[in-house]
């Protein structure tokens, strides 16, 4: 006479196994999205930082946005719940060369920064 079925103890083997598997796919899945979540928001900064160092890069050396000064300002993220923290400072090297540096960071995480520095020289014209 066959026996039909699993006995119990494989029963309770492969359940571990399911369970373990599960558990370790469900691991991964979480860890993948705070990482993409974090990776969004570095992208975020940059992005932020690059166009306010292209919109300096578009200004001629006399206007008064390039005159010497500490600015900030707030803002929000494009689709997300995310508020980011934008500050600049322009200062004057010599009569002929200014140096803008860009910060700028998330207002949740402000250890996580981006920050950049553009050199302007009214002999080179860039």
């Amino acid at each position: 006479m066959k026996k039909q079925g699993f006995s119990l103890l494989e029963f309770l083997i492969s359940f571990s196994l399911i369970t373990f598997v599960i558990t370790a796919t469900a691991q991964v899945i979480i860890h993948s999205f705070f990482v993409n979540r974090r990776a969004e928001i570095n992208i975020k900064i940059a992005e932020l930082a690059s166009l306010k160092l292209e919109y300096f890069k578009s200004l001629p050396y006399e206007n008064n946005e390039l005159r010497e000064s500490h600015n900030s300002e707030s803002l929000k993220g494009e689709g997300s719940q995310e508020s980011f923290f934008r500050r600049w400072k322009v200062r004057d090297i010599s009569s002929n060369l200014k140096r803008i540096e860009i910060e700028v960071f998330s207002e949740t995480n402000p250890h996580k920064k981006a920050r950049l520095v553009l050199f302007i020289s009214r002999e080179l014209g860039f």
